[in-house]
């Protein structure tokens, strides 16, 4: 006799909407990003300073899905959670300014941190597994790649006259290669959000197939 079927779980009747709103943050995080690169002067300076040091604090959260997703519910909701809280919370202080894109950022972390809440079946940890993977992957490539490569990263608007004319130096508090040529962590992040971002669309595409429950 076979075993009855098991119902879905809260997460897994809606994480459709997971992966769609993910793709929508990514894509305006993507945005920002390469607005800030062409037009920095429509910016406050610590707008930029706040996004350049927001992809240095990616290089530690980016560990955080495949960590949620694997580990047991309740390490991940006594260790990890509190901990990536805590950088969370270091980061914010460090960098300051106008915290609207770091609370755009922190949403997206928290939807990583999604399956730390709840009890989800092999395919959806699987899947987010390899997402996370994917994002680790293409942001150390991509890490990689504008440090090697930053004397020919393009400026375009982050020159040094725009740079000085809207008081970045002034509103640079840190150093660093992504803080004092932002140019370089701006590029970074235009390009891992937009990555990002299209990975998320197979995803949809793979949950609009399952059938309903």
């Amino acid at each position: 006799m076979s075993k009855p079927k098991k119902n879905s779980s809260i997460i897994e009747k809606i994480e459709p909407s997971f992966v769609l709103v993910d793709i929508i943050m990514m894509g305006f995080m993507s945005y920002q990003y390469f607005s800030v690169w062409f037009s920095p002067h429509l910016v406050d300076p610590n707008r930029i300073f706040q996004m350049a040091g927001l992809m240095g604090f990616e290089f530690i959260m980016i560990h955080s899905g495949v960590f949620m997703a694997v580990m047991p519910r309740k390490i991940s909701l006594l260790i990890f959670v509190p901990a990536y809280g805590l950088f969370a919370w270091a980061f914010n202080s460090i960098i300051g300014g106008d915290n609207i894109v770091a609370y755009i950022y922190l949403i997206a972390v928290f939807n990583r941190m999604r399956f730390a809440f709840f009890n989800v079946n092999g395919d959806l940890r699987s899947q987010q597994i390899l997402r996370s993977a994917y994002a680790a992957i293409t942001y150390f490539f991509l890490l990689i790649g504008v440090a090697i490569g930053s004397s020919i990263v393009p400026e375009f608007g982050l020159n040094d006259e725009n740079l000085t004319r809207i008081g970045y130096d002034e509103a640079k508090t840190h150093g660093g290669i992504f803080l004092d040529e932002p140019q370089t962590a701006i590029c970074l992040g235009a390009i891992y959000y937009f990555a990002l971002a299209l990975y998320g669309l197979p995803a949809r595409w793979f949950w609009k197939t399952i059938p309903k429950v």
